[in-house]
Order: structure tokens, then sequence, then C-alpha cells
């Protein structure tokens, strides 16, 4: 059974961009799996909620839809999705929509969290989720009206690991009940033995694809000596303490003394809901309610608005720190508020491949391009501490390069990074590797690090 048929497909948001999708066409039957992966901004997003019938501006072409169709979308942020204030709330909504008796919807509501691995009470309050489980949620909210087709963009990107591999279960079994899935991913081998048909998004069109390495390519630069950076300089410097908020129980325990010096990159990894951006925020002094830590950053106790230019954090919803009309203002906003040269932006611009932006609106970017702009906008002021929750989050492999060359530039002027993953990172990337983990957080020796030891 034809569920939807896409023909001859035009769509483009302004004159400034070319044409997202240009006559493309998709037919998606019951019981397959669509994934379609492409650069980061070539219109993957778009597709999917044009399927979804939430587009706002027109589009030119066929889209034929069966009349039994019900399609859930989970977008790449889920945060824009949430309209209620707690998760029960939040999943019954549609139940409500629907005419679901009061009755019947508890059980329902229970059996989808169950679902989808979000073990959590249906009275938590969705602003204390992670991002992560805020996907899970998302993901819930949507299988709970039993829709035949599913869209989902980028899942791989927002969960964990062990998110991904319950995930996969989930869809497997969908398709197995004869619901159609379409999905956007960068990462599209994690799921690829329920893939059914692969796609490439170029140039607006929809091309058979095959599946590509996805390693990032990079290089390690010389020891901190050799790049004549200052190793006994300590940024960030954290003392044992238990990381709770004020009204709940501890996230994690610290038992050791960590340090982030000059010229340093240091990972912090763990699971969705271990603490990770709550910890950023604490380092960067804006983490309410979580009380005084022993934590000196720049050699001061963690306040908002005490480090100008020298501490910058990139939030994992990179939309909450673009405000301005243009890209180019955008990247020039801070550069002006510190007093620092203009030029930069236009400079980081052109080193990233990106000054085809910088007369559009960051608020209509994808979501991987809203990072990359916001990261780049950090960058620009050549900071002392550098943090970034989760900076690879919706780039390809090309953008995730770019990227890390930014980062290593940054090295090498002597920042100390202190970034965020829920995936293992290796010791060749970065120059230590701590881990939130079992309810502690400890750093864990480097490999040459370990056999020196012995």
């Amino acid at each position: 059974m034809q569920l939807i048929e896409l023909k001859g497909i035009h769509f483009g948001y302004d004159t400034y961009q070319a044409k997202v999708l240009d006559d493309l066409n998709l037919v998606v039957n019951h019981g397959e799996c669509h994934c379609i992966s492409g650069a980061t901004g070539c219109g993957k997003s778009s597709l999917l909620h044009l399927i979804a019938g939430e587009l706002c501006r027109p589009f030119e072409g066929e889209m034929m839809r069966h009349p039994a169709l019900m399609v859930g979308l989970v977008m790449q942020d889920p945060n824009v999705q949430v309209l209620r204030q707690s998760v029960g709330a939040e999943i019954a909504f549609a139940l409500e929509n629907l005419g679901v008796p009061s009755n019947e919807m508890l059980d329902k509501v229970q059996q989808v969290l169950r679902r989808v691995g979000l073990y959590v009470s249906i009275d938590t309050p969705i602003d204390v989720l992670s991002l992560g489980q805020k996907y899970r949620l998302m993901l819930a909210a949507q299988l709970v009206f039993e829709p035949n087709l599913l869209l989902l963009d980028e899942p791989w990107t927002q969960l964990d690991n062990h998110g991904v591999q319950e995930l996969y279960f989930v869809l497997k079994g969908l398709l197995r009940d004869g619901v159609s899935i379409v999905m956007v991913e960068h990462q599209p081998q994690a799921f690829g033995q329920i893939v059914s048909h692969l796609w490439q998004l170029e140039r607006g069109k929809l091309v058979a694809g095959l599946y590509q390495p996805s390693g990032q390519h990079k290089q390690r630069l010389p020891t901190l000596a050799a790049r004549g950076v200052d190793a006994t300089e300590q940024r960030l410097l954290i003392s044992p303490h238990r990381f709770q908020f004020s009204a709940g129980s501890a996230l994690f325990r610290c038992t050791e003394s960590l340090s982030v010096g000059a010229g340093e990159i240091v990972a912090l990894v763990g699971d969705n809901g271990t603490g990770k951006s709550s910890f950023l925020k604490a380092l960067a002094g804006m983490q309410a309610d979580i009380g005084q830590l022993p934590f000196l950053v720049l050699g001061k106790r963690p306040k908002l608005g005490i480090y100008g230019a020298n501490l910058c954090l990139l939030l994992q919803r990179p939309n909450r720190q673009l405000f301005e009309p243009t890209v180019l203002t955008e990247m020039q906003f801070s550069l002006r508020r510190f007093r620092l040269p203009l030029s930069r932006a236009e400079r980081m611009l052109h080193q990233l491949s990106l000054s085809h932006l910088s007369m559009a609106s960051p608020h209509k970017l994808s979501y991987g391009q809203q990072h990359i702009i916001a990261l780049a906008s950090l960058a620009c002021l050549q900071p002392k501490v550098l943090l970034l929750d989760d900076p690879f989050a919706g780039l390809d492999s090309l953008h995730c390069d770019k990227v890390w060359q930014l980062l290593l530039q940054l090295r090498q002027r002597g920042c100390a990074i202190l970034l965020t993953s829920h995936r293992e990172v290796s010791y060749g990337d970065v120059d230590r590797i701590w881990y939130i983990e079992s309810g502690y957080l400890t750093a864990i020796a480097a490999p040459t690090e370990q056999a020196d030891a012995g």
C-alpha cells in the first residue's frame, strides 16, 4: 500500500539560498524504512517537515497522501515540540485530541514510556530531562497515537549508544507491525539492518545512496611544550564534590581533583541524563539551584558575567544563542561588544566555507548549521576557556572536520577546551578523558600515562 508520493517537489526559503528541494521525487510504501543522508544544511529536515505537512511556505509539485495516513514526527531538537510541563501530560496530549477515554490513558502512557526506554515517573517535569531523554519523550508522544508513518530527524545525534540500541529494536518492531519509517541520519550504518531504502540528498534531489565511512580525520598537535604553551597554567580546577540540585539526590560524585590546563582539550563522556550539560553550565556560573561548588575557573569562583570574552559556553541548543537578523551580524555581535576586530567574523566564515550564508537569517538555518555558527561566533573571541556541549551534533563528516581543525587552532593559541559527548572519544583526539559513569566523575589515564605509571 502506498502511503505517500512526492513528485517534482521544489521548495526554497529565501533569495539568499538556493532551493533546498529541486525536482525531488519519493514514494513510501507500507512497512518500508527509508534513510536519507546528506550534507549539513542540504534540506533533509525541510523534507521531513514537508512530508508531515508542517512547512510554513508553499512548495511546487505534487504530494499524494493515502486517506488513512497518520504521521508522527520527532524533530532534531525535541524542545521545540514540548507542549506540556510534565512527562505524562505531554504524552497524553495526543490521546486527549483523539478522544481516548481518560481511564484508558494511564496504561497507554506507561506502556509507551517503557517501549522507548524512558523510565521516569509520569509526574516528572520535562525541564529536568536531558536532551536525549526529551528525544525519547517525543518519540513516546508520537508512538502513543499509533501513526502508520514515523519521521525521525537524526536520532543518533541525540541518543547515547544504549538509547540507539533501544530505538533500533523499537523501530524493528514497528516495521514488523507494518509502520513505515523515514529517518534523516548522518550515521545510517547505525540502523543499516532495518533500512530498506538508502538515499543521499544532493542538490535538492534524492539519489540512491551508499554507506560512507563516518570517521573524522583528525591530527594530534605536538606536545604542550613543543607548542610553546605553559602546561602548568591551570584554567579549570575542580575539587572533590557532590554534584546535585538543591532539592534532589546527587547526579554524580567526584572524589578526586581534576583540572584542564592551557592548550588542553579534555572530553567529558557520559550517557544521556548523567549531568554533563548541567556541569558545564555550573562551570560557566549559569546553572541555577546547584549551590556553591569547589570550582575555580581562571582563578575565580564561577559567576555569570565576570569573565568577559575569556570564557565561552556553547549550549546544546544552539538556537538559544542566536538572535541577530543575519549570520554576519550574529558573528560580529560579541566582537563589537568586547571591542574586538569585526574582520574576524568574515575571516572565520571564509575559513569554514560558510561565506555564502553571511546574509542569511541564522534562525532559518538547519540545526547543524546553527550549531557551527554559534561555535564560530565564540571562536572569533579567541577565549582562554571554551566549554562545548556536544559540539559535533548535527554535523556531517566534512563539517565535523572543519570544527575539529578550528578547535586545534584554538588549542594552539593556548585555549583550554572542555567538550562533552555521550559516546566514546579516542585518546588520539583529545589530551584527556573524564567519564561520568555509575554515579561518579573520574579521569581515566591515557594509555601512555598508564604505561609510564607501570
